[in-house]
């Protein structure tokens, strides 16, 4: 994920070269504005695709998705150097219980993803019967 700012100015210059529009909408995760490709998709410059929000509750829910999304990326990415620490032999009593705990952070990421994700498909379709 990108948080430099030149990087941002940089990917947005090139969205607009490609063609894309800059909308009046913002990433509702990092603030940036949205861009329009000519396939009509809606894309962050930093996060890609995004969802538009129309509520600010919507809102905080993108952000927490965002966040948990990221806290599993870390997990993952500490799990496999813990994996590489146990191959070379290194300590791995005191490694396998780190591994636990970045197991148990990235099964907790996947519960809360499934249960109230705003990106989730089965919770849309689910909102959208009880309005019906």
């Amino acid at each position: 994920m990108v948080h430099d700012r030149g990087e941002a100015l940089r990917r947005m210059t090139e969205l607009l070269r490609t063609g894309a529009v800059m909308l009046d909408l913002t990433c509702p995760i990092c603030g940036l504005p949205l861009f329009r490709l000519k396939s009509g998709e809606i894309i962050c410059p930093i996060h890609g695709k995004v969802h538009v929000v129309s509520s600010e509750e919507e809102a905080r829910r993108v952000r927490v998705d965002a966040v948990i999304e990221e806290l599993e990326e870390l997990a993952a990415t500490r799990l496999s150097a813990l994996m590489r620490e146990t191959l070379r032999g290194e300590s791995e009593e005191a490694v396998l219980g780190l591994m636990v705990k970045w197991l148990d952070i990235i099964e907790r990421c996947r519960r809360i993803r499934s249960v109230g994700s705003i990106g989730q498909a089965p919770q849309r379709k689910e909102v959208g019967k009880e309005e019906q």
